[in-house]
């Protein structure tokens, strides 16, 4: 009888680890799978339309940038190649390179207005895909959430210094979303990054992960299997990188922190987080947080006189010295 229950207790010990594993790669396979927008695919910085239904009647022309370059370059893991669009601008303006969110591209019309803004202030602007994204060579066809991408915007910040001769201290970054969480890593690894505007970071991962399983009506126990096989999987380590880095790394750098007050997706405690943060680091930061915005991430689509002031502004006083 003891080596009966023994075997069924043996039993359902492997069928409760082989459950939690299989719901740990179902959460690392939701997380990390790069989906794709067809109708994004169309546009480019010369005639592009906002596809998302709330803003489809956006008026881009503004942002229109008719004169650009397909360009190819290495991320700074150079065994991979990236796809871009640069934009020339005033031959004394500095330049921003602008990376995008998670199952996005550089056309994605946020990415593009957001360029068009800098441009139409004289920046000259470098779009570009992260690896697995758009047109940008592939790994493994996942996200690593920041923890391998920010190799990719190293690597369009040095396209931006070897190939178009700009000086360290005259580029700056920008990301949105996901993309936010990027460039801060970057921003913290590369001690030469001049300016760092993000829009609607995270400031831990692990957290935003419960989040996103509670908004999900998942339990926040599955956080651990789900970043343990990222490990397994992805090869991965999702702890590898913090955007916090950006923070304490910043040495007097300045950073912008746009962020919806209400926003549904990346909480804005995210970004409260970061404020207190650099108050103990004794960081340069700045904020931003408008209120109504209620989708992710879209105060350049509801508030684009406010976005545009902030973020030339920013780069003007920051980059123009």
């Amino acid at each position: 009888m003891t080596t009966k229950l023994a075997v069924l207790a043996s039993v359902l010990i492997v069928l409760l680890v082989a459950a939690y594993l299989a719901a740990g790669y179902r959460l690392y396979d939701q997380l990390s799978t790069v989906a794709r927008n067809p109708q994004n695919a169309l546009n480019t910085p010369a005639h592009f339309q906002v596809y998302e239904p709330a803003y489809a009647g956006l008026d881009t022309t503004p942002y229109l940038m008719p004169s650009y370059a397909i360009v190819r370059f290495p991320s700074r893991q150079t065994c991979l190649m990236l796809a871009g669009w640069y934009v020339p601008g005033d031959a004394a303006a500095p330049a921003v390179v602008l990376a995008h969110g998670r199952s996005s591209c550089k056309c994605e019309a946020a990415v593009l207005i957001a360029a068009g803004m800098l441009h139409r202030h004289g920046f000259s602007v470098l779009l570009f895909d992260l690896r697995n994204h758009g047109q940008s060579d592939r790994d493994d066809g996942r996200t690593a959430m920041g923890n391998k991408e920010y190799q990719d915007v190293l690597g369009a910040w040095d396209w931006l210094r070897t190939a178009k001769g700009f000086a360290p201290e005259r580029i700056g970054v920008y990301g949105p979303s996901l993309g936010a969480g990027t460039t801060m890593v970057a921003f913290g690894q590369e001690p030469r990054m001049a300016a760092l505007f993000v829009d609607s970071p995270f400031f831990d991962l692990r957290q935003l992960i419960r989040e996103e399983l509670t908004r999900s009506g998942y339990p926040t126990f599955l956080a651990e299997p789900g970043i343990f096989m990222a490990r397994v999987v992805g090869q991965v380590n999702l702890d590898a990188h913090s955007p916090q880095a950006a923070i304490t790394r910043a040495a007097g750098r300045p950073i912008f922190d746009a962020h919806g007050a209400s926003d549904p997706y990346i909480n804005i405690h995210h970004s409260r987080d970061l404020v207190q943060l650099a108050a103990q680091s004794g960081a340069n930061l700045t904020t931003w947080f408008p209120e109504g915005i209620d989708h992710h991430p879209d105060a350049i689509y509801k508030l684009p006189g406010d976005y545009e002031q902030h973020l030339a502004g920013f780069f003007q006083s920051a980059l123009e010295k």
